[in-house]
Order: C-alpha cells, then structure tokens, then sequence
C-alpha cells in the first residue's frame, strides 16, 4: 500500500498558523487581510444562498464545453498533419508561428468577433486546451519509431489496424501527456475568461464582488474556491494519464 506523503502539508499549514497570528495580533489592517474566521463565515453564507454550488457548476460547465472543443480539434488536427507529410508541409508552418502569440493576445479579437458573453469564454478555453493536445498528438504520432512501423508492413495490415493498433498505441503517451497538460490548462483559462470577459455567474464572482465592495473576506474565499478546483483538476488530470496508460506500466514491470 502506497503511504502518503504528509510533507507537503507543511507549508500550507504554517501559512495557515501565520495568518491566524498576523490577524489575531492585528498586525495588519483586517481590510487588506481578513481573519480566517470572517472568511469562513463568508463562505457559509454564500453555501447557504447557493452561490457556491451555482458559481463552480457554471464554471465547470463553461470549462467542459471549452475542453471538448479544443481538445477534440487538437486531436485531430494533430493526426492528421502526424500522418499526412503534404498536409503537414502547408499548415505546420503557420501553426507553429501562430503558437507564439500569447493567448491572452487574442482577447481583443474574440470580443470585437464574438461579442462579450459566453461564446467568447468557451473559445478561449477552447484556444488554450487547443495547442497542448495538438503539439503533443502531433509529436506523439511522427515520432513513432520507424521500426515498429515496419512490423506492420512485415504483417501486412491495411492503414486503418497499422493506425489503430501500432501508431496509435504508440503515440498514446504523448497524446495523454497534452490532455493532461491541457485539462490543468483549461480551468487556468476558465478563471481568466471569466475575469477579463464580461461578467456573469462563475467562480470569479466572489472575486469581482469582494474587488468593487472592498470585502477582502469574500476575495479570499473566492480565490480559495479557485485554488480548490484547480488542484481537483490537476489530481483527475494525473489519475486520467496513470488509468489509461496502466497497460505501460504493467509491461515495464
């Protein structure tokens, strides 16, 4: 049985310990840093209006629909371009240049396109999940080895088995790499479509709220919100790669 590791418990646990001292001590002006006991009451109250429950669904909602779409793009745009060498001369190009401009660029030119609201939010997402999952499924597939390759034309399998049972197989560690990155990604680009296009009901809420009424416990228990869900994120993202790449782990052993 694995033993977890309780060590990584320590920092936030003494942070903890300091901000209850800092603010028991009234060191710091309770406007700019409220006390872990106001924070909690904040966040029971919005439980008990229900904006919590409303905030994270909507936002998990918004990130999903995002998720899909640039994951699935990703997918296969990638490939594609993995195993057509033409297709990949005309377009890797342009997607390779087009991957140095910041995400964060493009905001100006979805809300003059698209408007404010939602669909500007879902494609953002949809960008920032968009480039992991294609770079990885696009590496993964040309840096099949050329070995296992010939195995396949020794056996003489059509294209569609050499792609679902050498190609694929092989690329799929790559490609599970860039939907991990790209989960982890995507809830990182919900928080920000939310913050940076119009308002509407998300985890940023509290936030935005907390930021225009000056309620620095309500900031902070949104930003905990946030940091809660992330880490949920990156644990499904990781339990995701570990499930379906079990088979490798069981041939190495």
């Amino acid at each position: 049985m694995k033993k977890i590791d309780y060590r990584g418990w320590v920092i936030p646990l003494v942070l903890l310990v300091a901000w209850l001292i800092v603010t028991a001590k009234q060191w710091v002006d309770p406007a700019l840093l409220a006390p872990p006991a106001a924070v909690w009451q904040a966040f029971v109250e919005s439980w008990q209006a229900g904006e919590v429950t409303e905030n994270i669904i909507a936002s998990l909602l918004r990130n999903t629909a995002g998720f899909i779409a640039g994951g699935v793009m990703g997918a296969v745009l990638g490939l594609t371009l993995g195993l057509n060498v033409w297709l990949d001369r005309i377009f890797s190009p342009t997607l390779n240049a087009i991957k140095h401009v910041a995400v964060f660029a493009w905001i100006p030119l979805m809300i003059m396109w698209f408007g404010h609201g939602e669909v500007s939010k879902v494609i953002f997402i949809a960008l920032v999940v968009f480039y992991p999952v294609f770079f990885n499924t696009y590496d993964g597939v040309k840096n099949v080895p050329v070995k296992i390759k010939e195995v396949a034309q020794i056996f003489q399998l059509s294209p569609v088995r050499t792609f679902f049972k050498v190609i694929l197989p092989a690329a799929a560690p790559s490609i599970f790499a860039g939907l991990n990155i790209a989960l982890v990604f995507s809830w990182v680009a919900t928080v920000g479509a939310e913050y940076f296009f119009v308002s509407s009901v998300g985890v940023v809420n509290p936030i935005m709220d907390g930021q225009n009424l000056f309620q620095m416990e309500v900031v902070l228990y949104g930003m905990a919100i946030i940091a809660i869900v992330g880490l949920l994120f990156s644990k499904a993202a990781q339990f995701f790669e570990n499930y379906n790449l079990r088979w490798r782990q069981a041939a190495n052993k």
